[in-house]
């Protein structure tokens, strides 16, 4: 299994989508965050949540939620993981090496992982360096935006972590590139909204949510007001998603002949 790992390792680390994968999150986060940042309420205006003080906690907080923006691109770059190797013709060769497809699935749920806690941690960097610049060097407020990146930054490497697992769970399945992308992503923007609006308690359960429970973005004002799960019970929700998708998929499709 340490092979398996290794080389999994190996080609994440040297395919060029994974670089892009990181440099459009860093991309997005800076952009959203930016936008964030200078959304604040003019001399003389009412101050409220979405619009709170320049420098205060909540300011910050309201900034630094920008940086869930990683979890879903971790989605995206657990699904290529699997899908990619089907795309680029190069899973035979991974077969061959290693003909028990089960171990090749979990190794790639535990690479993914460690991918979705990579990329987290570069767009985490890049936030805090961006509020640095965002507050000046040697502002007096520099403290309260460490204190609230601290608070923020392990819920959102955990979040993206698990998520990274979890969309490696639905590209074993699906095994389709585009269709896993399209999939993962139109359930997480379309679907689960309209769950949430129809039965909120239902979608709690939903990926997205568990996601949210466990970086703890809703508890900072990023979503709507549900019954959300405690943060333990979406990593395990979110765990869940990730094994049975791609135990699932191993069972189906990646038992399929490869052509």
């Amino acid at each position: 299994m340490r092979g398996q790992i290794r080389s999994e390792i190996l080609k994440l680390r040297t395919v060029w989508s994974s670089g892009v994968i990181v440099g459009i999150a860093v991309a997005v986060m800076i952009f959203l965050a930016l936008l964030v940042a200078f959304l604040h309420p003019p001399a003389g205006h009412p101050v409220n949540a979405l619009q709170p003080p320049r420098g205060s906690a909540r300011w910050f907080d309201n900034v630094f939620s920008t940086l869930d923006v990683a979890q879903d691109l971790t989605l995206v770059l657990g699904i290529l993981v699997v899908t990619g190797e089907y795309r680029h013709k190069t899973v035979t060769p991974t077969y061959l090496a290693e003909p028990r497809r089960g171990r090749v699935t979990t190794a790639k749920l535990m690479v993914s992982a460690l991918g979705g806690l990579a990329l987290a941690a570069v767009v985490g960097a890049a936030g805090l360096a961006l509020g640095f610049v965002l507050v000046g060097a040697g502002d007096g407020t520099t403290g309260v935006m460490l204190d609230q990146f601290r608070a923020v930054i392990p819920g959102v490497l955990a979040a993206a972590g698990l998520f990274a697992v979890y969309g490696t769970g639905l590209g074993a399945l699906v095994k389709n590139q585009v269709v896993a992308v399209v999939v993962g992503l139109g359930f997480s923007f379309v679907a689960e909204p309209v769950v949430e609006a129809i039965a909120p308690r239902v979608a709690r359960f939903l990926p997205g949510y568990a996601a949210q429970a466990l970086s703890g973005s809703a508890a900072r004002g990023i979503s709507r007001v549900i019954p959300l799960l405690t943060w333990w019970e979406g990593a395990l929700a979110l765990v869940a998603y990730g094994i049975v998708l791609g135990c699932a998929g191993t069972l189906t499709t990646l038992r399929a002949d490869v052509t």
